[in-house]
């Protein structure tokens, strides 16, 4: 598997053997990264695929010295998760 970052949509996608698996959807605005969807196609559920897709944007997020908004329920689970990424919530 492999993450994939999709810069002009906003999209961050896990693809398997050319497949898409995962996707993660995100907008910034004014230095604030808002992640509004995490989904992972039912067979590859209970993978952390979607924690990998979040952790990805996350580190995204770190290195542009962006805030996130987990307006995603499943992003905001990561967070409680790792509490060592909590440092950049808005």
């Amino acid at each position: 598997m492999e993450l994939t970052h999709v810069a002009d949509s906003g999209r961050w996608l896990a693809v398997n053997d050319e497949i898409q698996i995962g996707e993660l959807i995100y907008q910034v605005e004014d230095n604030v990264m808002t992640i509004s969807h995490a989904e992972v196609e039912p067979f590859y559920r209970g993978n952390k695929i979607a924690e990998e897709l979040v952790l990805a944007a996350i580190r995204q997020a770190r290195e542009n010295a962006w805030k996130v908004v987990p307006a995603c329920s499943f992003a905001k689970t990561v967070f409680e998760r790792y509490p060592g990424e909590r440092d950049v919530l808005a």
